[in-house]
């Protein structure tokens, strides 16, 4: 799951699971906003080539980075992440999606329902609650998101 504060502990997740053979490939979301510039690079980098950066710093190669469209407007953004893999993913068996822990269930609905009973939808959190930089924000917003997505998705 893409953005927000706990991104850079959803990395780290995600390459942890890289090399414990968990995962055979980590999947971002096409994430083009500006994220400064880049002195090695001289130009500026987008969010997604900071992402890359920071897996390939970590010891996963960019052949084994895939990056994925999802609707960035949907207000909707964790269905709308869910279809983006979907879309590109669609006969996979085993899937793991890395999120941080206020976001397990909502996004455990999203992807079990996106795709079909017979593909594994494994949701691993990228931290203890006590440790991730989103379980301090208000976590009434997240409950209220979940209900949302409940009745929607």
């Amino acid at each position: 799951m893409a953005d927000g504060p706990a991104m850079w502990e959803r990395l780290r997740a995600a390459a942890d699971l890289y090399h414990l053979r968990r995962v055979n490939q980590v999947v971002l979301l096409n994430e083009q906003q500006s994220a400064g510039f880049n002195f090695v690079r001289h130009r500026s980098d987008s969010r997604l080539q900071r992402e890359i950066d920071f897996l390939e710093l970590l010891g996963v190669p960019a052949a084994d980075i895939q990056s994925i469209d999802a609707d960035g407007d949907d207000w909707l953004s964790s269905r709308s992440e869910a279809m983006g893999v979907f879309q590109e993913l669609p006969d996979v068996k085993r899937l793991v999606v890395v999120t941080s822990p206020p976001h397990t269930r909502r996004s455990r609905l999203c992807f079990t329902r996106t795709y079909p009973p017979e593909t594994q939808v494994a949701i691993y959190s990228a931290a203890l609650p006590a440790e991730s930089a989103e379980t301090h924000l208000p976590i009434w917003i997240e409950y209220v998101k979940l209900a949302i997505y409940w009745l929607v998705v």
